[in-house]
């Protein structure tokens, strides 16, 4: 994976995240969207020196956009996870190398379910 992004939450930067998304930390992240993590960047990325970027959300998105190309969703996604972790906000017993393989997995079991289903003469619509 190539540069990870600067990232640093303060109670602050997670209190906004849930009253923008209106659910508490767990459940957003439960249920974790684009919308989500487009929030989670506003307010957590810094500059070198620790200082909050300030991004739009039109920049954030094209942020997103460059860094899905580069490495993926998941793996963005996790690279906040990891900032939450961190910061304090999620366990430090959660381990993403595992959520990664999880995650992996799930995605490519729900992949075969549509040709699972045609094998089975089901119809799929």
């Amino acid at each position: 994976m190539s540069t990870k992004l600067n990232l640093k939450f303060t109670a602050r930067d997670v209190a906004a995240v849930e009253e923008a998304l209106n659910g508490s930390l767990e459940k957003i992240i439960a249920s974790f969207r684009l919308t989500t993590l487009i929030q989670f960047l506003m307010v957590g990325l810094r500059d070198k020196s620790g200082n909050r970027l300030n991004l739009d959300e039109d920049k954030t998105f094209d942020l997103v956009d460059e860094k899905i190309k580069e490495y993926g969703k998941i793996e963005l996604q996790i690279e906040v996870i990891d900032a939450l972790i961190e910061a304090g906000f999620l366990p430090k017993a959660i381990d993403t190398s595992q959520l990664r393989t999880t995650v992996s997995e799930a995605i490519a079991e729900a992949s075969k379910l549509p040709e699972a289903s045609k094998t089975t003469g089901e119809n799929t619509k």
